[in-house]
Parts: structure tokens; sequence; C-alpha cells
């Protein structure tokens, strides 16, 4: 999860573009703003070991492991851009940002993305563990990293949105609570996904439902659904859906007052 809190000393300090230098994006100026702080991004890369290692050393049952690991994916998604982006709409940044001459939807995919590659590389860590301690399948462990990425973007869209609503951090982890809840208990993590009926079908359309169960055979174990090619594809759906989603809430972060 990322910490854009102190992005908003960036508008100050950034040279004027020369024919030799051009000015960098605003991603770019996000993810350096992020690289800065190195006792904060330490802690941010080391936060999964506590979780992962345990998990992948002892042998733990694969059905709560897969469960326990979608749940940190989740939370590194939702919580690491929800809460950092309304910090960064509550000192004013968002609004500086909203006169720079680009299209909203720009601004929030810049946002959005500079945070989105330090999670990836937090979610990257426990792959490299898991396929470390549990050696899977190739064609296994390549498609739930994927499908992880793309869950970061999913659950980074709900952060942003959450962002929209507040400019305030206790009230974002408020919402953030309320929404990852239901939706994690309607994928399937705490009981299972049943073969039928409601559950079944909104299970199919959130992408924590793959995940788990790839968590799951990437543990050796035997989840009810998932295959290699049914997680990639599942990871290029969630991923055009995310960065859509993204795109459309520019206006709205970007608009003035909470």
């Amino acid at each position: 999860m990322t910490d854009r809190q102190g992005v908003g000393t960036l508008g100050t300090s950034v040279a004027p573009a020369s024919a030799s230098f051009p000015t960098p994006s605003l991603w770019q100026l996000e993810l350096k703003a992020t690289l800065s702080r190195r006792r904060a991004l330490v802690i941010k890369m080391g936060f999964p070991l506590l979780l992962v290692i345990p998990l992948a050393a002892t042998g733990a049952p694969q059905f709560f492991a897969g469960m326990l690991l979608t749940i940190l994916i989740a939370m590194v998604g939702t919580v690491g851009t929800g809460v950092s982006v309304t910090r960064s709409r509550g000192i004013g940044w968002l609004d500086r940002l909203a006169v720079l001459p680009l299209p909203a939807w720009r601004i929030s995919l810049e946002i959005f993305v500079a945070g989105w590659l330090v999670d990836c590389a937090q979610a990257t860590i426990i792959f490299a563990i898991l396929e470390v301690a549990q050696r899977p399948d190739p064609l296994i462990i390549v498609s739930t990293w994927l499908l992880a990425l793309a869950t970061l973007a999913f659950s980074g869209a709900i952060g942003l949105g959450v962002a929209t609503l507040t400019d305030n951090a206790g009230e974002a982890m408020l919402f953030l609570s309320v929404i990852l809840a239901p939706l994690l208990f309607l994928s399937g993590l705490f009981t299972g996904v049943p073969g039928e009926g409601v559950r079944y079908w909104v299970a199919q359309v959130l992408p924590f439902s793959y995940l788990t169960d790839g968590f799951q055979l990437v543990l050796h174990g035997n989840p009810p659904y998932g295959t290699a090619g049914s997680f990639l594809a599942a990871a290029v759906a969630f991923g055009v859906v995310s960065v859509g989603g993204v795109a459309g809430l520019g206006r709205p972060l970007l608009a003035r007052g909470a």
C-alpha cells in the first residue's frame, strides 16, 4: 500500500520543462514522492512478510491461507489508495491538480498508477516467497500473480471511489470496511462459494473469489473452481473494468469541496 500524503509538496518543487529535460509525468512525481520516504517504504515492503512467511512455512490449511492472502491483497489495494488519496484531498493537493490543463480522467489514472505500481511490488514479494516455499506449477503461479495485480487494481478503484466521498481518513477507513467486508463475504472467502443461487453469481463478478482459488492452487490445495486459463481471463477482465472505473472517477475526485 502506498502513502501519497506528502505529494502536495511536489507542486512547488518541479522545475520548468526544458528542451533537454522534459517535466516528469504526474505519475512519476507521485511515485518519486512515495519512494523518497525510505523508512515508510521499507515498512510497506516488509509488512506482507509478517503474514506470508508463517503461512508458507507452517503448512497452514490451504482454504484459510488462501482466504488470508486474498484479504491481504484486498486491504493493500483499498486502504493504500483510499486513505492516502483521501489525505491528499484533505490537504488540498487534488484541488491544485484540478487546475492543471489535463483531463480529469488522466489525472485520476496517473495518481492511481503511481500507487498501483508500489502495491504490485508488495504483491510480487508475496508470490516470490510462495514460489520458493511451495514450488507450484509455473502456469498457476504466473496466472494467479497476474490476477492478484488485477485485484489490486480493482481494490484500488474502490479506494479511489471512497476518496471522492470524504477528505477524512477515519471516515474513509469506515467506508472501506462497510464496502469491503460484504464483498469478501459474497466472494465466498469465509464460507466458500455455493454451487448455485445469488451468491454464486455475485462471486463470478468479483475478483476476490478467483484470487482465493488461485492462492489455494498455489498452496497445492484443491479448490472447487479455477484453472490457469480462467485466472488469466479474469485478470484481463477485471483489469479493464478497473481502468475504466478509475478514469470515470476523475471528475468527482477532483471536484472541490468534500
